[in-house]
């Protein structure tokens, strides 16, 4: 498929819309049903303190994250103080509420996704009417609204992610799309017809769009997988929310579809670790004297970056003529139990000698003392590692008082109760201040998600997925940061950042990821 620069941006902004669409419309069907809307057009500005005590229904902590997911698409205006959060409505607010019934009414397509996706494969889709019911609805919709600017380039778009995304991440997932025009699910006449209301097939092959949009199916794949919480949103904003966070009988994560999540982000993060093995490659070309015993990965997972440090090490490093008289040790380390298992059967399979040991990402000094027990070696004789596991560390209550100057625009929660912004950044300096001693010799090598303000954001619509990630890490009690305040937090813990090997990604304006080397 050959296409044109700009058709390559005019469909990385669809793709980004749907996921736009894919993280607020359930909560937008939440607040509408509480009422929050009419309050907010009655008000125009108001604050986080004030919405609660007219709807002590809702935790404080995800109405906060709502509340700013809508900001960062331009509805409203959100506005953080050392003292409090303030929301205003804006122009876009006025053109936003005729169009609140459609969100509504595809709000009901998630129950349908939640039971399709979390179900071993099947074809052909079970209860494909709604699905051809709800694409018929947009259809119809979007022509009758065609001189409606405001519906067609965003409403129009987040509805059709609503329809698409989880059914493009459905059949990515399982089928083998190499060969998607030979396809099978392609010749079942019921799917056809919802690909073709969605304007991805003409009734002989599938369109440009269709062939780009399958292409990118990994890509909504992080979104996606948070369905279970986009499901029960409102059990999040008003209910017990409690028992998704615990883990089924068979040791399942129940907030997050674990496998398609990996499969998502695997598929996405290719280009940044292109930066990152060029760091390693640098680290391990050194003299051998002044190159770590080992690499340890905390978080390691099921083990696929310890194997990709391996291969790329043996394949691209000097080191390799050392491995035998000088063995490079090779740990990972991870929270979870059964990431332990996985990993060492996947490296085992793989021939790339490892060992594993249980880690708290919260407490490396313990790390570091199992280390020496199991393995005779110290956490600072290695290079740790890590991709995207900072800002899912477990909440500590800071002990300190945050005394910069820098405060996250985030909104963050812990258990549904709103975490005061200044907190976040203290205990965010405060854990780097912990892994300081043992990462001075060797350094940290990480991949980090960040944040971007809501107004920024809301400027560059179609240009960065940063609102389905404020959604989807918000209800997880996940604590993205911008880049400028997670850096000014190591800074702040006294930690060096080596500035030959810092990168953001996609551009300075809207970094969603960056890799750091730091000691």
């Amino acid at each position: 498929m050959s296409l044109t620069r700009e058709q390559k941006r005019a469909f990385r902004s669809l793709l980004f819309k749907h996921q736009d669409g894919l993280a607020i419309t359930a909560t937008i069907a939440v607040l509408e049903k509480h009422s929050v809307f009419d309050f907010l057009a009655a008000e125009h500005g108001t604050s986080i303190t004030a919405i609660l005590k007219k709807f002590p229904q809702f935790h404080s902590g995800y109405l906060n994250v709502s509340l700013r997911s809508l900001a960062s698409q331009g509805i409203l205006k959100y506005t953080v103080t050392t003292e409090e959060i303030q929301i205003e409505t804006t122009e876009k607010f006025n053109n936003f509420l005729p169009h609140i019934s459609h969100y509504e009414n595809l709000n009901t397509l998630f129950s349908y996704y939640y039971e399709l996706l979390k179900q071993p494969y099947q074809f052909p889709l079970p209860k494909i009417d709604i699905l051809i019911s709800m694409a018929t609805y947009w259809s119809i919709t979007k022509q009758a609204l065609k001189a409606d600017t405001y519906f067609q380039e965003e409403v129009a778009l987040h509805l059709e992610g609503v329809l698409l995304a989880p059914l493009l991440v459905y059949l990515g997932y399982h089928a083998d799309l190499e060969t998607i025009e030979t396809a099978t699910f392609l010749k079942d006449a019921s799917l056809l017809k919802v690909l073709q209301l969605l304007e991805l097939h003409d009734g002989s092959s599938l369109t440009t769009k269709g062939s780009f949009l399958f292409a990118k199916s990994y890509a909504y794949g992080v979104t996606a997988s948070y369905m279970p919480i986009m499901c029960h949103i409102e059990s999040y904003l008003t209910g017990d929310f409690l028992s998704f966070f615990q883990q089924d009988r068979l040791g399942n994560e129940q907030h997050v579809f674990r496998g398609i999540n990996v499969w998502g982000s695997g598929g996405s993060h290719a280009t940044y670790f292109n930066k990152f093995d060029a760091v390693l490659v640098d680290i391990f070309n050194k003299p051998l004297s002044e190159q770590p015993k080992g690499i340890i990965d905390v978080g390691c997972g099921n083990g696929a970056l310890l194997e990709h440090i391996f291969d790329l090490i043996w394949d691209k490093t000097q080191r390799k003529d050392d491995l035998s008289a000088n063995k490079l040790i090779l740990i990972g380390a991870d929270y979870n139990k059964e990431a332990l298992l996985s990993t060492k059967r996947n490296l085992k399979k793989a021939n790339v000698w490892a060992e594993v040991v249980w880690g708290d990402i919260g407490n490396p000094a313990e790390i570091d003392q199992k280390l020496q027990e199991l393995y005779n070696v110290k956490l600072d004789e290695l290079l740790n590692v890590r991709s995207f596991l900072d800002h899912n560390r477990p909440f500590n209550e800071p002990s300190g008082v945050y005394t910069g100057n820098l405060l996250s625009s985030g909104a963050f929660a812990h258990r549904g109760k709103q975490l005061h912004n200044s907190a976040v950044a203290q205990s965010l300096i405060e854990h780097f201040q912990k892994w300081k001693p043992y990462i001075s010799t060797h350094g940290l090598l990480f991949i980090e998600l960040h944040t971007v303000a809501p107004n920024t954001v809301a400027l560059n619509l179609g240009k960065t997925p940063c609102t389905a990630y404020d959604v989807t890490h918000g209800f997880s009690d996940q604590y993205i940061v911008e880049l400028d305040v997670f850096l000014d937090a190591i800074n702040k813990a006294g930690i060096t950042i080596d500035p030959m090997h810092s990168y953001r990604f996609p551009s300075e304006e809207i970094s969603t990821i960056s890799i750091n080397l730091i000691q």
